[in-house]
């Protein structure tokens, strides 16, 4: 995507040695989710449109209410009544027209949250219920995406990235259920309109949640990944606690929404070494590229092609009777199709290839289309 810099815009931000003309372009490439469009998520998505995140995705399905005014900025007494996701939208586009802003009117579930998620590159909590928390922690796990988390309890709050990747050390760092490993039981835990809070802690905890976004988008920084930083802002005190990775391996589909600890096993991945390995020795597998059409266009590795958005709705062209292979540009979507796959069909055997068709390319350079096994 070819960038044109405006200056009245982003001026302020692109001085900075830490953004400059490339990390500008790389705002506007982003692919943001937040999920909840409340007293966290207002702030965090003003923050990523006014800094020029170029796509940004909102879940939510409630309405403004005039109690949600207080604190929920990106709202007037005018939108009262509507849905949260259509306003926000209409202000986000007032405040910066040239970013694009995608509503999704409804609750994230374990049939729609991974085919949502795969969408985007970094995905933001901003929900008030531990439900919701594990379910977009497990899902991010399974899609190996950061999650950025916050939390709030009266004047106190909470902040941590979640499954960020190093690109240093090649390894992710703690999930959600490293730090809490089961949720808490229900009478220990109230939301905003049980406990009461003041208007300005989920603004201010919103505001650490969107900083962590754009340092992962810039590389600038270092990210809270392995660290909890918690502030008390009746006595204006920040700790930054440890979070140690400590989570048991178990399949997403049994864990996500559970009591359990769940991280997706690793048994689903297909190597890239693994796979030239199976074509070159004839075997009989089936191979299903799940990218869009205008991708395969540029490379492929063969097989049919059944972009993710039509894989439930085309099961009956999949023959699990033998091993089947999805694959995508980097590995995310293939995981969301055979995880979509798996929950209709729990005997099939499906792999995911790791990497997608980028590191397939990087060990076979040259080896632009095979021929479908």
């Amino acid at each position: 995507m070819e960038f044109s810099l405006d200056t009245s815009r982003y001026a302020r931000q692109v001085i900075l040695s830490e953004v400059g003309h490339l990390g500008q372009q790389r705002l506007k490439d982003s692919k943001v989710l937040v999920v909840g469009a409340g007293g966290l998520g207002c702030p965090v998505l003003l923050y990523l449109a006014g800094a020029g995140v170029g796509t940004l995705g909102i879940v939510d399905d409630d309405i403004v209410d005039v109690s949600n005014l207080h604190r929920q900025i990106l709202y007037a007494t005018a939108d009262v009544g509507d849905l949260k996701v259509v306003a926000a939208k209409r202000r986000l586009n007032q405040s910066n027209p040239d970013i694009d802003v995608h509503t999704f009117a409804m609750n994230l579930n374990p049939d729609n949250v991974i085919s949502l998620l795969s969408e985007y590159d970094i995905i933001v909590d901003a929900t008030d219920n531990f439900a919701a928390k594990y379910l977009i922690s497990d899902a991010c796990t399974a899609c190996d995406k950061p999650m950025v988390y916050a939390s709030i309890s009266q004047f106190e709050g909470q902040v941590s990235v979640f499954n960020f990747y190093n690109p240093h050390t090649q390894q992710r760092g703690p999930c959600f259920r490293d730090l809490f490993e089961t949720p808490p039981p229900p009478h220990l835990t109230q939301n905003c309109s049980e406990a009461g809070v003041l208007g300005v802690i989920p603004g201010l905890l919103g505001c650490f949640q969107a900083n962590e976004v754009l340092k992962m988008i810039l590389s600038a920084g270092e990210p809270l990944s392995g660290k909890l930083l918690s502030i008390d802002c009746l006595d204006n005190t920040f700790r930054l606690l440890k979070i140690t990775k400590k989570t048991r391996i178990l399949p997403f589909q049994e864990a996500i929404g559970t009591t359990t600890t769940p991280l997706w096993r690793d048994s689903y991945l297909l190597s890239p070494e693994t796979l030239h390995d199976w074509i070159a020795a004839d075997e009989p597998f089936e191979l299903v590229d799940v990218r869009d059409i205008s991708e395969r266009h540029e490379s492929s590795l063969g097989g049919s092609l059944i972009p993710l958005k039509d894989i439930i709705k085309r099961l009956e062209e999949l023959d699990t009777t033998r091993p089947t292979v999805f694959y995508c540009k980097s590995g995310a979507r293939s995981k969301a199709a055979l995880l979509a796959v798996r929950t209709v069909n729990e005997d099939a055997a499906l792999y995911t290839l790791e990497g997608g068709i980028d590191r397939y390319l990087v060990a076979y350079p040259g080896l632009l289309q095979l021929i479908s096994p």
